[in-house]
């Protein structure tokens, strides 16, 4: 099975600014496109349903704003599983076009305790070798360690899958317990390593050295130069990016990571499977929401994989 985290969900509430630069200190006039649900973990959930993989979202909610959450969940899953938070879950503001992606993103509130112990008891009794878990976004107000821990008591040792798509010390704390992947992109590559990586063979150095530092393989995003995989044989591949016109990025790269999933999880060939994860990406960037499984199988061919190590 295939068990999404999302420990800081919220409803987005979208304004499109579409060819018009965003003005600091001054009035802005976007178009109001209402409201969505966000939160990374959930949104490689959805993405995964688009492309017809069966997959479990744990989703941490609470007050007004969780039950919409939930409203939205339960229309688009049959068994989820939600965690209850001390506080109302959080609204989001995103300023977004073609140019723009700029967000607005207050701290989730922090999951009551004995919530978390039943995860930790559900991912003990539940997780079997091979499963995948994604755990995906920030952590809100809970310890920084937390996705750590559920790697070192839950997931490690029933062998299962683990994609960790999280930053500063959620990331730090948990890459020792060897996640399956990490995605960042080539400047978040750089601050993790300490270093400016400008030049393709620089990132590359830098995508080899960062599989030290525990994760088992990295994907690297380039922006519109598409990717590095850096997998755990040592062989490094560069992945294209489809061609297409760009509606938002917003949640591009989640999508991108449930191409991946799906291609590991129907135990295709590296190659297919960086394919469908760059088709993935691209469906969603050429959407007005997520990419649907057409315009995904449709990019899927556009995608060139090349083994360059």
């Amino acid at each position: 099975m295939i068990y999404s985290l999302t420990i800081a969900p919220c409803i987005d509430y979208n304004l499109n600014l579409e060819d018009k630069e965003l003005r600091v200190g001054g009035v802005n006039r976007p178009k109001a496109e209402g409201f969505s649900l966000g939160g990374k973990g959930i949104t490689v959930s959805r993405m995964l349903s688009n492309l017809h993989v069966e997959n479990i979202p744990i989703v941490a909610i609470g007050g007004n704003i969780g039950e919409d959450i939930r409203k939205i969940v339960d229309s688009e899953y049959k068994d989820p599983i939600y965690l209850k938070t001390e506080t109302n879950s959080r609204m989001n503001v995103m300023i977004t076009g073609p140019h723009q992606d700029t967000r607005f993103d207050p701290a989730a509130p922090k999951v009551v305790d004995s919530e978390l112990d039943k995860l930790f008891a559900y991912f003990k009794e539940n997780l079997k070798e091979n499963d995948i878990v994604i755990l995906s976004g920030s952590l809100g107000q809970e310890k920084k360690d937390l996705y750590a821990r559920l790697m070192d008591e839950c997931c490690n040792p029933a062998k299962a899958y683990v994609f960790l798509d999280t930053v500063d010390e959620a990331l730090t704390y948990a890459l020792p317990y060897r996640p399956f992947m990490i995605k960042p992109n080539d400047e978040e590559l750089g601050d993790l390593l300490g270093k400016k990586l400008t030049t393709d063979e620089e990132i590359i150095k830098g995508g080899e050295e960062f599989l030290t530092k525990g994760p088992r393989s990295v994907m690297v995003t380039l922006g519109r130069r598409g990717a590095y995989y850096f997998a755990e044989d040592g062989h490094v591949y560069h992945c294209s990016n489809a061609t297409g016109t760009q509606i938002s990025a917003v949640g591009a790269g989640d999508s991108s990571i449930a191409g991946f999933i799906k291609g590991l999880a129907e135990k295709k060939s590296i190659e297919e499977t960086l394919q469908y994860s760059m088709a993935a990406g691209g469906a969603t960037a050429f959407s007005p929401h997520l990419g649907s499984y057409e315009l995904w199988s449709e990019l899927v061919p556009q995608i060139k994989v090349t083994k360059i190590k």
